[in-house]
């Protein structure tokens, strides 16, 4: 029986051989989001780096705020280099850590098409950023 959670995998770039062994997803973890980013300004940042085909935050399911990570999947495993390598990375005032991960292919109907709604905070500019 296939699972709907997912599972992240990072695999350092000197193990990239053992991706042969399957079909897999590319795409990055982000931490340390601002929890008032919203999903729109998080898929916006992240869609200059490739064509992004799933983009999620974690939610807190008892305050329902974002647990400050998410999820970007990109169409090959490129986009989700260059988007880890790009950094550093800051969107909202929060300097962002992110790692390139693979995740086993899921079936179209098992993806999960949680999207965040937004907490109650006013937008913010995605260039500033506070040391």
């Amino acid at each position: 029986m296939e699972s709907s959670r997912r599972l992240y995998i990072h695999i350092p770039d000197e193990y990239e051989e053992f991706l042969i062994s399957g079909e897999w997803d590319h795409g990055i973890v982000v931490r340390d989001l601002n929890p008032c980013l919203t999903d729109s300004e998080f898929h916006n940042y992240f869609e200059k780096f490739g064509t992004i085909t799933e983009c999620e935050f974690t939610i807190n399911k008892s305050s329902g705020w974002p647990k400050g990570v998410g999820f970007v999947r990109y169409s090959s495993a490129g986009e989700a280099k260059a988007a880890e390598e790009a950094g550093p990375h800051c969107l909202g005032g929060f300097h962002l850590w992110i790692n390139k991960v693979v995740t086993p292919k899921m079936a179209a109907q098992n993806r999960s098409d949680n999207q965040l709604n937004s907490p109650p905070c006013q937008s913010f500019q995605t260039d500033l950023c506070v040391n």
